[in-house]
């Protein structure tokens, strides 16, 4: 009797820990958990965010981070949602020189185009609005 019962309780107490799911401090899964989480289910279906920073623009859903992706120079000067946010157009330039109109795909950060500012006003649709 005694051997089938250390088993069992054992089991019952090492099941629960394989349901548990790291955050970070802001609430957010971390790398290499579970992603459900009921309290972050809120967040999706919000309309997206985009912050930029030194080369890089981070997309997010409410509260979660999509992606983040680097842009082909340092200064990020504009931004510009595009087919109904499911893409963004991102102008960037370096400390001089000529600025780089860039199209990511909003949810997972693939690079969908690019094209110089310069040559944008005669370029794709989605460029021509940060044409110089």
């Amino acid at each position: 009797m005694r051997s089938i019962f250390l088993p069992l309780l054992t089991a019952a107490a090492v099941l629960p820990m394989t349901q548990c799911i790291m955050v970070d401090e802001n609430g957010n899964p971390v790398e290499g958990s579970a992603s459900q989480l009921p309290g972050s289910a809120s967040s999706y279906g919000q309309p997206l965010t985009a912050e930029t920073g030194n080369g890089a623009v981070t997309i997010r859903e409410g509260g979660r981070v999509l992606t983040s992706f680097r842009t082909a120079a340092p200064n990020v000067e504009q931004t510009r949602w595009y087919a109904e946010q499911e893409q963004i157009v991102v102008k960037s330039r370096g400390n001089h020189g000529p600025a780089t109109v860039e199209l990511f795909n909003s949810r997972t950060g693939a690079k969908l185009g690019t094209v110089m500012a310069y040559e944008a006003a005669n370029g794709p649709a989605w460029a021509r609005s940060m044409a110089e």
